[in-house]
């Protein structure tokens, strides 16, 4: 049975197949490589570029641009996002410029805050502003500072 199963996975490119890794605990998760590194989704997105940006955000203020609208055929993908509120508690709202939210608002206690990491899945962002339009946030009480990674992709 090894000998078969060895066979058909010969036959795979290594970069696909299938790999177990061990948790630790006596079981073993599944685990897909992926061809770059990078799991590759739906619709394989063209990356014109990726960047960060600074979150720095006025207490009890709308519309803050944090990205500039890209221009046509073109949106903003977020990747990954992380910050902390320094003056007071507060809310914020990230949204796109039309203003299309993008998160609920976030309820944030002082010196409390998010971090997500990125997924590694450039087809999956946590965030996506409709196209050209810009990311922008509204706040409640207290100032919002933090940073982001993004990407402009052609649409």
């Amino acid at each position: 049975m090894v000998d078969i199963v060895r066979a058909q996975r010969e036959q795979i490119p290594a970069t696909m197949q299938t790999r177990y890794r061990d948790m630790g605990d006596g079981t073993h998760a599944e685990v897909v490589a992926a061809e770059s590194g990078a799991v590759i989704g739906p619709g394989s997105p063209t990356v014109d570029s990726f960047s960060s940006a600074v979150i720095d955000l006025a207490a009890t203020s709308n519309n803050q641009q944090i990205i500039a609208a890209p221009g046509a055929g073109k949106q903003i993908w977020v990747y990954s996002v992380a910050f902390l509120f320094d003056t007071a508690a507060g809310t914020v709202v990230f949204h796109d410029s039309t203003p299309t939210a993008l998160t609920g608002t976030m309820a944030v206690s002082d010196e409390g805050g998010l971090a997500i990491a990125p997924s590694g899945n450039f087809a999956m962002p946590i965030w996506k502003c409709a196209t050209n339009t810009a990311l922008q946030a509204d706040t409640g009480a207290g100032t919002v500072d933090g940073w982001l990674t993004y990407a402009i992709v052609s649409v």
